[in-house]
C-alpha cells in the first residue's frame, strides 16, 4: 500500500511537471505566432493596437486553466503525502502498541511463573485424610512437587467435605494460580506479539509438567466428584478446580 502511494505521487508530480513545461513553451511561442506572417493574414496580431494586450487577453484562459490543473495537480500529491505519512504514523503505532503487549505479556509470564516456582505444600489436614500411611505428610514440597502431592491428597486422600477442602490455603493458592495462567492464554489468543506462540508453548509446558503432572493423562470424566461406597466418601475434584483445568486445557489443544 505504501509502495502503491509513493509511485501515485511521483506520477501526480509528473504530470504537473509536464503540464508546466506545457504552459511556459505556449508562454513563450505565443508571442512570436501572434506578430509573425506564418498563418492567414487573419491570426496576424501585429495591427491590434497594444499587442500584450492582445497576447494577455487571449492566452489568460489558458494559462488560468494551466494554473489550475497545477494547483490541482499540488493538492493531489499533497493529500496522497499525508495519507502517507497517516499511515506510516499507523505503522509505527501498531509496531510500538504489539511492542508494548509482549512486554506485558512477558511479565504477566515472569509473574505466573514465579506463582508456580514459590508455591509450598505440606499436607491437608491430617483428620481429613485416610491412608496416612501411603503419603507423605511430613515434608514441605516446593513447585511442581508441592502441586503433585496436593492433586494427589485431593484426588485420593481427601476425605472431608468440599467447602473444607476450598478453606485450605493450598487449594485457594491452587485455584489463584490457574486463573492467572487461564489469564495469560486469554491475553494470548487475540494477541499480535512476534513471542505469541513461544509464550504459549511455555505456558502449556507449566501446566503439564509443573501443576497437572499427577492427573495429566486422566480424561475429564475421571476427573468428577463421585461417591466411593468403600471409603463413604466423594473422590475427585471439585467442580470450580475441574472445571478451571478443563478451559485451560482446551485452550492449549
Amino acid at each position: 500500500m505504501t509502495d502503491d502511494k509513493r509511485k501515485e505521487i511521483k506520477e501526480i508530480l509528473g504530470r504537473a511537471k509536464w503540464l508546466l513545461l506545457a504552459g511556459a513553451l505556449v508562454i513563450l511561442i505565443t508571442p512570436f505566432v501572434l506578430t509573425g506572417h506564418f498563418f492567414h493574414e487573419r491570426f496576424n496580431f501585429s495591427e491590434t493596437g497594444q499587442i500584450g494586450d492582445t497576447i494577455g487577453g487571449i492566452t489568460a484562459p489558458f494559462m488560468n486553466l494551466i494554473g489550475a490543473f497545477l494547483v490541482f495537480y499540488a493538492l493531489k500529491a499533497q493529500v496522497k503525502a499525508n495519507e502517507l505519512f497517516q499511515d506510516q504514523i499507523d505503522k509505527d503505532n501498531e509496531e510500538k502498541e504489539c511492542m508494548n503487549e509482549g512486554q506485558n505479556l512477558n511479565q504477566l509470564y515472569s509473574y505466573l511463573t514465579d506463582s508456580i516456582n514459590s508455591f509450598h505444600f505440606k499436607t491437608l489436614p491430617i483428620e481429613q485424610l485416610k491412608n496416612i500411611k501411603d503419603i507423605e505428610t511430613k515434608v514441605e514440597f516446593k513447585g511442581g512437587d508441592a502441586f503433585y502431592h496436593l492433586f494427589s491428597q485431593i484426588r485420593c486422600h481427601f476425605h472431608g467435605t468440599q467447602a473444607e477442602l476450598h478453606s485450605q490455603q493450598a487449594v485457594s493458592e491452587l485455584l489463584s494460580v490457574l486463573k492467572i495462567m487461564e489469564l495469560v492464554l486469554d491475553k494470548l489468543e487475540n494477541a499480535k506479539s512476534k513471542n505469541k506462540e513461544i509464550l504459549t508453548t511455555l505456558v502449556r509446558h507449566l501446566f503439564d509438567y509443573k501443576i497437572v503432572t499427577r492427573i495429566r493423562d486422566e480424561q475429564e470424566n475421571a476427573l468428577n466428584l463421585e461417591f466411593c461406597e468403600v471409603c463413604q466418601c466423594n473422590h475427585g475434584l471439585p467442580d470450580e478446580l475441574k472445571n478451571l483445568i478443563i478451559r485451560i486445557r482446551h485452550k492449549l489443544t
